[in-house]
């Protein structure tokens, strides 16, 4: 009995035994593993939909920002977060959202385009590489993102889906709190 409540307690513990260093390591790679099992059940999910390359996508993109509110549960009238990516038809992108890059002091600005039928994005201050997408439109107009990252267990998998897209750069309409974000 006392051998079983030894491994039991060093099982418990072993996060505890980690160095700073493995134990991030370990986090990163559960989360990574959580986000693939969530992207390939989305993927699963995902509505039929078709592909827009080229010409077309930077005609969809360009002078416009592609908004994206995220709510806890779907009956709910205002979203706890809202993000806004501007496709500047020179080429800039701007993502402002309602947390963290509500202005332009925090605003993450970057570059944008279009590569045959792939987005690339390039935003400094989040990635040091491009994340790349390929496109596609649902009956509905929504417009997906699903990950071009050729080797990668994400790829092909769908990244997210936009429902609303405004002419210009927008401005975060209202800030969020940090209560939605606290455990």
């Amino acid at each position: 009995m006392a051998a079983v409540l030894v491994v039991i307690a060093a099982t418990g513990c072993a996060e505890m035994l980690r160095s700073d260093n493995a134990n991030a390591q370990h986090q990163s790679a559960r989360a990574n593993k959580e986000a693939l099992a969530a992207a390939k059940v989305a993927t699963n999910q995902a509505v039929a939909a078709r592909p827009v390359g080229g010409d077309a996508l930077v005609r969809l993109l360009a002078g416009n920002t592609l908004v994206n509110e995220y709510r806890k549960q779907v009956a709910d009238a205002k979203p706890y977060f809202t993000t806004y990516e501007y496709f500047s038809p020179d080429g800039a992108y701007i993502a402002r959202d309602t947390y963290s890059r509500r202005t332009i002091q925090y605003q993450a600005v970057g570059r944008w385009r279009v590569s045959q039928d792939v987005l690339c994005i390039n935003d400094r201050a989040d990635h040091a590489s491009d994340r790349c997408f390929t496109i596609k439109i649902t009956s509905a107009n929504a417009i997906e993102f699903w990950n071009h990252k050729p080797g990668d267990p994400f790829h092909n998998l769908i990244a997210s889906t936009v429902a609303i897209v405004r002419p210009g750069l927008q401005t975060p309409e209202y800030v969020t709190t940090s209560s939605p974000y606290q455990r």
